[in-house]
């Protein structure tokens, strides 16, 4: 799928790509568009080819230029962002919202024609390549965000993959977890099969589904599971509805996964009191099982507020200058949290070593930190990236109640992967891993990788919004980034 960027409209350009009409016809003047003889589709096509790894079809994705049809929600992502308010203009300069490529090859790659020459990647694969800052990211950022016109089909989705999930088979769980954001993301109601069968993620599994689901409003498979009296007809193969009931409840213990879980319905425990006096258990799941209801609870946003400032305190007492932020829901600016996310660094890169240890120590004395879930360490040593970690439990000032709290301390070289990481969203972070693996890397919280060459160095990106820019994913501000 290779092409090159073009800055304007000419002879070469096979597609022009938009967020929407209004946009579109904005940046390019409707007499020139009418005489172009080529393709205009929704940007969304580029997204989702980019996840195929190859072109889809291009028949979903065209994009209405009549005045009335175009700023339907159903045929154009006019319906997926909010009306551009007056901070929201744009200068024809800045140009975000479309884009004309012309195809070269059915390579997966895309270069602007004008730096393909002197463009950093060509000359060297690890130095990072800066893309335009100028765009308002408050209008893009609703853009990302996925309309889910065809909830019916995803939330039957979503609880198809809690029960594979529970019952260990990540397999199946794992087709359906692919299939929702390519559904959640159509700019139209689904009512044919017919509209999702070029569709990535989307087999002939997954088509039967969607077919009865649009035709009888629902799902014979979920209804075996979650029905009792039809669960006992089914042969022995098939799991009854109180056996993921079951499964799905242990695996909210903290510390217990869905091989676990299962293995513990097969010992006959059925409530959570069953596990109390089970002796396989590890202590950090013990402690899950013991503070389960105050795990479960979510925290206020002022109270996570003041926490976060005890431990930039705290971290201030043990190491001055060092860096402490609360990620996680917090820095996206939910109201509540279920937990804390705290990531670490220092800006010499190198007093983060051994920090951990006298932190945990000091929070302990304290009474802020109270149980140890997970404890490792590598910064000194310099394995698995230098990163130190802590899970445990820690409690708001004059309260006994438990939190869930995680600490990673990074190298300064790093630390802007963790940021990104940690605090999210999960859309986010798995749309910004499939880029990285479109463009041939992979991506996690410790760096950016050349996917092809093994043990192969990480590119050196210092702040969040170079991660972003290299990517080619527009920037979002952390409040913007609840996709």
């Amino acid at each position: 799928m290779g092409a090159t960027i073009e800055d304007r409209l000419s002879k070469k350009v096979t597609h022009i790509f938009a967020m929407n009409s209004k946009d579109l016809l904005q940046q390019v003047d409707s007499e020139h568009l009418k005489r172009f003889k080529g393709n205009v589709l929704l940007y969304q096509w580029l997204e989702d080819s980019l996840r195929s790894g190859e072109k889809v079809a291009e028949d979903s994705y065209n994009l209405n230029l009549d005045s009335e049809e175009g700023n339907d929600p159903e045929k154009s992502l006019e319906g997926i962002c909010s009306k551009p308010t007056k901070e929201n203009n744009y200068s024809d300069e800045k140009l975000p919202h479309c884009k004309r490529i012309r195809f070269l090859s059915d390579d997966l790659k895309v270069v602007n024609e004008q730096d393909s020459s002197t463009s950093p990647v060509s000359s060297n694969p690890h130095a990072p390549v800066a893309s335009n800052k100028d765009v308002n990211t408050s209008e893009l950022a609703l853009c990302y965000n996925p309309p889910d016109l065809n909830r019916n089909i995803t939330e039957i989705f979503g609880k198809l993959i809690d029960i594979y999930r529970a019952l260990g088979d990540e397999r199946r769980s794992f087709s359906y977890y692919k299939a929702i954001p390519v559904i959640e993301k159509l700019p139209f109601k689904i009512e044919s099969v017919e509209q999702v069968k070029h569709l990535p993620a989307i087999g002939k599994s997954l088509q039967d589904h969607i077919h009865e689901i649009i035709t009888t409003g629902k799902l014979s498979k979920l209804e075996h599971f979650e029905t009792d009296e039809k669960a006992q007809r089914l042969t022995i193969t098939v799991i009854i509805s109180d056996m993921v009931r079951t499964i799905t409840l242990f695996g909210d213990v903290w510390g217990i996964g869905p091989a676990t879980a299962l293995k513990l319905y097969e010992k006959g425990y059925r409530t959570l009191d069953d596990l109390k006096n089970e002796e396989s258990l590890t202590n950090a799941q013990k402690l899950g099982l013991k503070y389960f209801d105050d795990i479960k609870k979510r925290i206020p946003r002022n109270e996570v507020q003041d926490m976060e400032l005890i431990l930039q305190k705290a971290g201030e007492d043990v190491l001055p200058g060092v860096v402490i932020i609360c990620g996680g829901s917090f820095r996206r600016g939910k109201a509540t949290c279920g937990d804390l996310d705290i990531i670490i660094t220092h800006p010499d890169g190198k007093s983060h070593k051994g920090f951990l240890p006298k932190y945990v120590k000091h929070l302990k004395d304290m009474r802020f930190l109270r149980e140890d879930l997970v404890f490792s360490t590598h910064s000194e040593e310099g394995t698995n990236s230098g990163v130190d970690t802590y899970f445990g439990l820690c409690t708001y000032p004059g309260r006994e109640q438990r939190h869930r709290i995680d600490l990673k301390v990074y190298p300064r070289d790093i630390s802007a992967f963790g940021l990104i990481a940690w605090t999210g969203n999960d859309v986010l972070n798995r749309r910004l891993r499939l880029l990285a693996e479109s463009k041939g890397y992979r991506l996690d919280d410790t760096g950016l990788f050349l996917r092809s060459t093994k043990g192969s160095p990480r590119l050196t990106l210092k702040t969040e919004m170079e991660v972003f820019d290299f990517l080619g994913f527009p920037w979002l501000e952390p409040h913007e980034r609840n996709l």
